[in-house]
């Protein structure tokens, strides 16, 4: 939905266990190193414990792309605490006939397996995820079928990754047989603040997108809700690029991610670790949001939750131009919409910042849904003299959109046909016009393929 727009080549955030966007924090790189030990050396057991969402699975699928070659590898992904037995999934992971046995007729199938194996020189890993599902039975298994080595070194190495409730079940008393022959055993931790910085840039870098999409405050707001766990990471992250396409934001800023925050708390689904209700933005780091990687003249208006009730103040006759419009830029960043208003309304006297200064008052309005009064404004600078093109097209494009919501569709379509004839590479515009000409739909909002954005937006609407 938001690939072209931001230019990416993948999703940057998804949720699979894909290697190619491992990020390898001081944290993860002691776990692959540990991973990587325990193969090298030949360990019967290993052992990587973290809690979910951590990142264990994606290190198991790099570990196994590395060593598949030299291994014969079969993977448990989950197993049921009530099986009595764990013989019947070892089986089946290593595509070994696992109907109508018993677990002495298991037990000797995987001797044979495991014993041809070894004569032809071959190592046997197998790979238990989600192993705190593991009751006492199973991992005496486990136990017995480690015993199956030639007496000199392991043919049969054994990956236990699990949560931390696996690593509390091993330190049992009478575990202690077990726990023994643990050669390498690593506990993954949550990111840092500085980790998630990076690790958020690297997962942009590797889908071919600007690695500073998401200012820093941003991704600093993200590991406070997350608590630095990667995929709760990832979840506020891909939803902040869904909310950013949504408004036509040129960068993900901390505003659009606490309102993310908020959403997906409002919906009681997404687990936290600090309620965002208690984040308060600062508005000295927000000030230093303002300027986008890829400048645009008009800066996209954050969303409205932080919308106060409007104060009167006295305007300083003194004020230039230029005074009034910085005035109202540091308003409109702290989410003071109607004073800003004010500001670029008093900035819109002077001939030299009335573009601007209108521009600005529309994206107000617009964030304190007076959409009709943002249209107007919008339709008066794009009448001032003095602009440059690009800044014409960035006015044009938000004034389409707001046209686009109050329903004056063929307005709006009229404007996007003329982006479309001034630069028919800026942003999505070459899609919007052939979605136009193919199905006769105009709004990518109301379109059936978009509906996610207009759902997004209902969403944000509904916890004003």
């Amino acid at each position: 939905m938001y690939e072209s727009f931001y230019q990416l080549r993948a999703k940057p955030f998804s949720l699979l266990p894909d290697p190619e966007f491992l990020f390898l924090s001081p944290r993860h790189k002691s776990g692959l190193n540990v991973l990587e030990y325990g193969l090298l050396n030949r360990a019967v057991f290993t052992v990587l414990t973290g809690e979910p969402g951590m990142g264990k699975t994606t290190l198991l699928n790099r570990i196994l792309d590395e060593h598949r070659t030299r291994f014969t590898v079969g993977v448990i992904g989950t197993t049921y605490p009530s099986d009595t037995s764990l013989l019947p999934w070892v089986a089946d992971a290593f595509g070994l006939d696992s109907t109508a046995r018993d677990n002495v007729g298991y037990f000797r199938m995987i001797t044979s397996f495991m014993g041809q194996a070894f004569s032809s020189g071959r190592q046997v890993l197998l790979v238990v995820d989600e192993a705190q599902n593991l009751n006492l039975q199973m991992l005496e298994d486990l136990r017995l079928l480690s015993n199956l080595n030639d007496g000199r070194q392991a043919g049969l190495q054994i990956i236990l990754a699990g949560q931390p409730g696996l690593r509390a079940m091993l330190t049992r008393s009478d575990m202690r047989q077990f726990a023994q022959r643990i050669t390498g055993d690593y506990a993954l931790e949550p990111l840092t603040e500085d980790d998630a910085l990076a690790y958020i840039r690297h997962r942009l870098s590797v889908a071919g997108g600007d690695p500073e999409l998401f200012t820093d405050y941003a991704c600093s707001i993200a590991h406070r809700f997350s608590g630095g766990i990667p995929r709760l990471i990832n979840q506020l992250c891909d939803l902040s690029l869904a909310y950013g396409f949504g408004e036509g934001a040129e960068r993900i800023t901390a505003t659009i991610m606490l309102q993310v925050a908020l959403d997906r708390v409002a919906g009681g689904i997404l687990p936290h670790v600090v309620d965002p209700k208690t984040i308060q933005l600062d508005p000295d780091r927000l000030a230093g949001e303002s300027q986008p990687v890829r400048p645009s003249p008009v800066a996209e208006a954050p969303p409205p939750e932080t919308l106060p009730h409007p104060s009167t103040q006295v305007l300083r006759a003194e004020d230039d131009g230029k005074g009034q419009y910085q005035q109202g830029l540091g308003l409109k960043q702290a989410g003071q919409y109607r004073e800003a208003v004010t500001r670029f309304e008093a900035a819109g006297q002077d001939p030299q910042y009335r573009f601007k200064a209108l521009a600005q008052r529309g994206l107000c309005l617009k964030a304190i849904g007076r959409l009709n009064d943002a249209a107007d404004s919008f339709r008066d600078a794009l009448a001032a003299n003095g602009a440059k093109t690009a800044d014409l097209i960035n006015v044009r494009y938000v004034f389409a959109q707001t046209l686009d919501d109050i329903g004056e569709i063929d307005k709006a379509r009229a404007q996007y046909r003329m982006i479309h004839e001034m630069d028919p590479l800026y942003r999505d515009i070459s899609d919007r016009v052939a979605a136009m000409d193919k199905t006769g739909l105009f709004s990518f909002r109301r379109g059936s393929f978009f509906q996610p954005v207009s759902w997004l937006r209902s969403l944000k609407e509904r916890w004003l």
